[in-house]
């Protein structure tokens, strides 16, 4: 039997051989998503440039002939990576509820993975659905507001707005990315905090190194304004107000009592 100590490292070993063994399989899937996503990556953009995104007063210019064709070769490369990595996740799910694909890679891993397959995959949906909140975040509230902010106030010194396409959806995909991933503060406050590795007391006596480690955290995800920082620092203490009181809640882990 496995020490305790041990047991991350013969997870991080387990999931090395199975990439290893699987990189052809992964590699294909991810030209599979490269070619899918090209042609969404284009029904994208038209979206974003005929959606009501765009201020009556703005416009988008296109700097050289290769500019969409390059922006569409990288929205696509993200498609074919998220592809990949979702693929590789439910191969290791798969291999972690098979005993016998298990105990032929790694046999000591058994019995540490599987009692936590239920719980993975109620993890990965939690996490789904808060990024879906996060997207209709985004496209509902943040990326409206702060273009129709920005447009104003060129305006208000006379200027006109002129956004170049790159620049256009690459301020928008960082919008929706920050935003997605800010929403998933619950899962990770509250696994930290079921798990033992944190406390509810020593997270509520550090709320301001806690705070100011968000709005640094929000510099380094949204783009450089102070409506982007607001929109992006506030869900996060928000949400982790919300997870500390539903901790509260629930009462002790059972682990821990």
């Amino acid at each position: 039997m496995m020490g305790a100590e041990e047991e991350p490292f013969l997870i991080l070993r387990s999931i090395g051989a199975r990439l290893r063994l699987r990189i052809g399989f992964i590699a294909s899937v991810a030209m599979i998503g490269f070619v899918i996503g090209y042609p969404i990556a284009g029904e994208g953009l038209e979206w974003l440039l005929s959606s009501s995104f765009l201020p009556d007063d703005a416009s988008i210019v296109v700097l050289h002939p290769m500019e969409v064709i390059l922006l569409r070769l990288r929205i696509a490369s993200y498609v074919g990576l998220a592809f990949a990595l979702l693929v590789f996740s439910i191969d290791l799910l798969r291999i972690g509820g098979n005993s016998e694909l298990l105990e032929e890679t790694l046999p000591d891993l058994n019995e540490s993975i599987r009692p936590h397959l239920g719980s993975t995959i109620i993890v990965i949906s939690c996490s789904l659905g808060l990024a879906g909140l996060g997207l209709v975040y985004s496209f509902e509230f943040v990326v409206p507001l702060l273009l129709q902010y920005l447009s104003a106030d060129a305006s208000s010194f006379g200027l006109s707005t002129t956004w170049q396409l790159e620049a256009w959806a690459g301020f928008i995909l960082s919008l929706v990315g920050a935003s997605v991933l800010v929403f998933q503060t619950p899962m990770l406050v509250f696994s930290l905090l079921r798990s033992g590795s944190i406390t509810r007391q020593g997270v509520t006596s550090r709320r301001r190194e806690i705070w100011f480690s968000t709005a640094v955290f929000s510099m380094l995800v949204s783009p450089p304004d102070p409506l982007s920082l607001l929109l992006i620092a506030l869900p996060v203490v928000l949400l982790m107000e919300a997870t500390l009181l539903l901790d509260s809640l629930l009462g002790q882990p059972h682990s821990q009592r």
